[in-house]
């Protein structure tokens, strides 16, 4: 049995040895050619150090920057084409293979991209956060990460659940944003969106928010990126659903086609998400009160829509109308459809309008005279939030 084992890890490690040197000749072979064909010209641009030989100088050092990036076209190629002949080796050598690939950086991601094909999950797995240091470097080195971005939308496709959501974490890294890539990238964070894990779903808004944000402080267009977003307000997962108005939020997309499913969501069946929603509606503040406003008062004033959503209305066009205060500006905008839920039918909303117009000190005669009269309402705590409210703006 010891001789067995003996003779097993002989072979395992004369395999190994041979792989190793298969890589190291070929790529010796280059970089052997270059060490070459480097002395060489440095000779030629020695010599054109003479008077007059400036132009030949110029040409030569052009010639060398080709040649070197031509060298590493080749040892990428050559490197890509060594990956799959790896399928059968042992799981140790495949490692040692991606950690080398890790070390050549970005002349490397087609070999691991290659890679992405293993049956090994866990090889699969070292290749894709591989992808991502790469990129990741790339980027903050202000290089094209466009190389390993593309491999990690690749990996989004993977059988397996761990891969997947090891590329989504490293393309939150890696934050491509060229128009090539994220037209590869968009619809298969989709796909994955619409068949992943309530939890992958929600680490897929995540990166999209993320993009989101990148595109926005470019200068570009959001819009593929928002309507993902809106579509997830109809989840199955409330945990998805609050992921995606946070999103929204952070892209800024201050728009009709936002505001109204965004004022839908103040009827989820989570509070937790009518409350987010609430919360980023009010945010959009000044910068959307005239797009936003008339959104609201249609609802409002829906006899199809809820109390409870009519009482998160109010919340929303109250703290709208304390920013706009706050800033500087009378919240008169927000005034009228106040005093329209003060006569609301129901009496939760009737109070909370009364409230808000007391947080805003909204002072006109129209709030006075309607808070006046709200001292007679059939309900008491109306009556108390009239009297409050009085108190305030006095």
């Amino acid at each position: 049995m010891i001789q067995k084992r003996a003779d097993a890890d002989r072979n395992t490690a004369g395999l190994m040895q041979r792989v190793g040197w298969v890589i190291a000749i070929f790529i010796g072979i280059f970089l052997g050619f270059g060490t070459n064909q480097h002395t060489g010209f440095h000779k030629a641009t020695a010599e054109s150090q003479e008077p007059g030989l400036s132009e030949v100088e110029t040409e030569l050092n052009r010639i060398k920057t080709e040649y070197k990036t031509l060298e590493s076209e080749w040892q990428s190629k050559l490197l890509a084409h060594v990956a799959p002949t790896l399928t059968d080796e042992s799981e140790r050598v495949k490692r040692k293979f991606v950690d080398f690939l890790e070390e050549l950086g970005n002349h490397g991601t087609p070999a691991l991209i290659a890679m992405l094909q293993d049956p090994t999950e866990r090889i699969r797995k070292q290749a894709v956060d591989t992808l991502g240091k790469i990129g990741e470097q790339e980027r903050k080195a202000g290089r094209n990460p466009d190389a390993a971005a593309l491999g990690l939308a690749i990996a989004l496709k993977d059988p397996s659940k761990a891969v997947v959501r090891e590329a989504l974490e490293e393309l939150g890294d890696v934050q491509p944003t060229s128009s090539e890539v994220l037209r590869v990238l968009v619809p298969a964070l989709i796909e994955v969106q619409t068949k992943g894990s309530a939890n992958t779903r929600a680490d897929v808004l995540d990166v999209l928010g993320q993009l989101g944000e990148i595109l926005l402080e470019k200068g570009q267009s959001t819009d593929a990126i928002r309507d993902v977003l809106i579509a997830s307000l109809k989840d199955s997962s409330s945990k998805v659903r609050t992921n995606a108005i946070e999103e929204l939020s952070d892209i800024r997309a201050a728009t009709t086609e936002t505001f109204t499913p965004l004022i839908g969501a103040l009827s989820d069946a989570s509070a937790s998400v009518r409350a987010r929603a609430e919360d980023v509606l009010i945010e959009f503040e000044e910068t959307a009160a005239a797009t936003l406003v008339p959104l609201l008062v249609d609802t409002l004033t829906n006899s199809q829509v809820s109390a409870t959503t009519r009482h998160h209305i109010v919340d929303v066009l109250g703290g709208i109308g304390e920013a706009l205060t706050e800033d500087g500006n009378l919240g008169v905008v927000v005034v009228k459809p106040l005093l329209i839920a003060l006569q609301d039918t129901d009496k939760t909303v009737r109070r909370n309008a009364a409230d808000e117009l007391g947080e805003m000190r909204a002072t006109s005669p129209e709030v006075k005279t309607a808070l006046t009269d709200a001292l007679d309402d059939t309900s008491k705590a109306v009556q108390d939030a009239a009297r409050k409210a009085i108190r305030r703006i006095e």
